[in-house]
């Protein structure tokens, strides 16, 4: 959440965000820029004039000015910024913007916009801006208004090193970033331009086609970090990546950090992955000295919020982006060098530059090694001292009795973080897979009936009692298609994941359960059981075992275990805290 800055300052944040993209922007390879004179545009234009490195040119018409810029660009073949204010002025770019699709040329369109509120209202100078050139870009973005974030830097300048490497991709073309101004535009007093302070970031590289030639070149960057990490993210999956990935991260003497739904987290032992980073991350006098020097981040973002925090909190370290599909999935706007390659041939290409491990990064593993192996004696501890059958403990269950190659498909919400937190090493293969891409409960049902088809083998969905209810129409399809499929419900009467949430503390509790929770006292088996699915409801860890066991002979299966689920969100609080007790009782890295 951001919070909005003091009105007296507005001016302030919009004439620094102006400069901040502006400075990227040119860093990043734009090379002129073009001005349409106007009002709602004055930071940008401001920000452009100034600059000492950025040549620039000013056009009375827009139509005029935008063709200007398309010849620019298409002649120099580098980006050029074209930049006009609010209303029909950005419609005159239309034609060479256009053209500049076709043609295949790099174009930055800068257009000013008035704050969200005044669109659609009747404000003079003003209309929908935000999809004026659909059709024609390579991409486009409504930025929010600097004057609503605290800090606008770091968005900036991810904002333009998008915009250029979309712009001159392999597909060159036109980018559009639509962007709001509040007033006053500018601030009351204009200081002069000052390049940034300190050590500036390299520009952002977007590297395509990483080939054999330069796998010296990455071996040699990597071999350089001491303090280096490797982060796997929920889409990595595939079939030979763990094979390149761990030799990776033992030649470097790096910790691996995966998620779940990687695919690294099961198969043969591995001293480099490290499973309780989530646990272990949650201690901010843990995480605060666990400072990376380089991250290297594979594919989505992965799931543990402890983990995306832990990058976060360490701004200088530097991070680079794996991911061979288009788009940036960068949340945070920290990648300063994305590869635009699959995981395991970034993993074989940085190995062929590699020589042995320096005493130094084999300190580092240490370091990560010893706190993973605290947090995991301190749950281990903690589940076996709880008699309850509570989530956790289906978590460990389910990754530890699952077959050789069998798929557990985890629902979003608390299931996939349960299988993050507990899911400790396991010799055997296991096919793990969730939806993370837009991260919702719908559907699951039936996703875990295509996985069971597709693979015909023993296959597992676990998920929460609102999930399941969400898509009962897939009990249809298992019933209809004769499924083998089985479902396991952790039922805790409602979302148990809103206790985790501050709301849960805020909210009279009457009103929490009603409008957050949502109980709805529905009898699960039943329902399964007229859908001519099997049930059964377990209460105890070892009536689990034996359901599961019997479940993974074939068939369609649904086991339900009632969660208490105060009980559950005590035991985590409680676990939370006897970790932290364990890693500072000395054990801390």
């Amino acid at each position: 959440m951001h919070n909005r800055v003091a009105p007296g300052d507005v001016g302030a944040a919009n004439l620094r965000f102006a400069r901040t993209l502006v400075g990227e922007l040119h860093a990043a390879g734009v090379v002129a820029a073009v001005i349409c004179p106007g009002s709602r545009s004055a930071p940008l234009a401001l920000a452009i004039a100034e600059h000492p490195l950025l040549p620039h040119s000013v056009h009375i018409d827009e139509r005029s000015a935008a063709f200007f810029a398309l010849g620019f660009a298409k002649t120099s073949g580098q980006p050029v910024i074209l930049l006009c204010t609010s209303g029909t002025a950005a419609a005159e770019f239309l034609p060479a913007v256009a053209e500049a699709h076709h043609a295949r040329v790099p174009l930055i369109v800068l257009t000013a916009d008035r704050p969200p509120e005044l669109r659609t209202w009747g404000a003079p100078q003003t209309m929908d801006q935000r999809a004026l050139y659909a059709g024609f870009t390579r991409w486009c973005e409504d930025a929010p208004c600097p004057a609503e974030r605290d800090s606008e830097s770091a968005y900036a300048v991810a904002l333009a090193r998008r915009a250029v490497c979309e712009a001159t991709g392999p597909a060159p073309g036109p980018v559009h970033l639509n962007l709001p101004f509040r007033e006053p535009l500018v601030p009351a007093t204009v200081g002069p331009y000052a390049a940034p302070e300190g050590n500036r970031p390299a520009p952002f590289r977007q590297e395509f086609q990483v080939e054999q030639r330069d796998s010296d070149t990455i071996g040699i960057e990597l071999r350089r970090v001491t303090r280096g990490v490797l982060v796997f993210g929920p889409d990595c999956w595939d079939p030979a990546l763990a094979d390149a990935a761990t030799t990776l991260a033992g030649s470097l003497g790096w910790p691996l950090l995966a998620d779940p739904a990687s695919g690294l987290r099961a198969g043969p032992p591995d001293g480099n992955v490290v499973h309780g980073a989530d646990l272990l991350l949650r201690d901010s006098p843990t995480a605060a000295m666990l400072v990376p020097d380089l991250i290297v981040r594979f594919g989505g973002q992965p799931t543990s919020a402890a983990l995306a925090a832990w990058v976060a909190s360490h701004a200088l370290a530097d991070v680079w982006l794996v991911d061979e599909a288009a788009g940036f999935r960068d949340p945070q706007h920290r990648a300063r060098r994305l590869f635009r390659t699959t995981p395991r041939r970034f993993c074989e290409l940085a190995l062929a530059g590699l020589d042995a491990a320096s005493a130094a990064t084999r300190e580092w593993l240490t370091r990560w090694r010893q706190a993973d192996a605290v947090v995991r004696r301190a749950s281990t501890a903690a589940l076996e001292a709880e008699n309850a059958l509570l989530t956790p403990h289906l978590a460990r269950a389910l990754w530890a009795q699952l077959p050789h190659d069998a798929i557990l498909y985890a629902a979003n919400s608390m299931a996939i973080r349960e299988i993050d937190t507990f899911a400790g090493p396991r010799a055997a293969r296991l096919r793990m897979l969730a939806n993370r891409g837009v991260n919702g409960i719908d559907g699951l049902l039936s996703c875990a009936l295509g996985a069971a088809a597709a693979v015909r083998r023993p296959t597992v969905l676990w998920c929460g009692d609102l999930a399941f209810l969400h898509d009962l129409s897939g009990l249809v399809a298992g019933h209809m298609l004769r499924a083998d499929l089985t479902i396991v419900i952790s039922n805790d009467n409602g979302g148990g994941i809103f206790e985790y949430l501050p709301v849960a503390r805020i909210v009279p509790r009457q009103r929490f359960e009603r409008i957050f929770v949502v109980p709805h006292d529905v009898d699960i088996c039943a329902i399964a059981r007229g859908f001519g699915w099997d049930a059964v409801r377990v209460q105890s860890a070892a009536s689990f075992a034996t359901a599961l066991s019997h479940a993974l002979d074939g068939g369609r299966h649904v086991i339900e275990v009632p969660v208490d689920r105060a009980a559950n969100t005590a035991w985590h609080v409680a676990l939370y805290e006897s970790v932290r007790t364990a890693l500072h009782r000395g054990t801390r890295p």
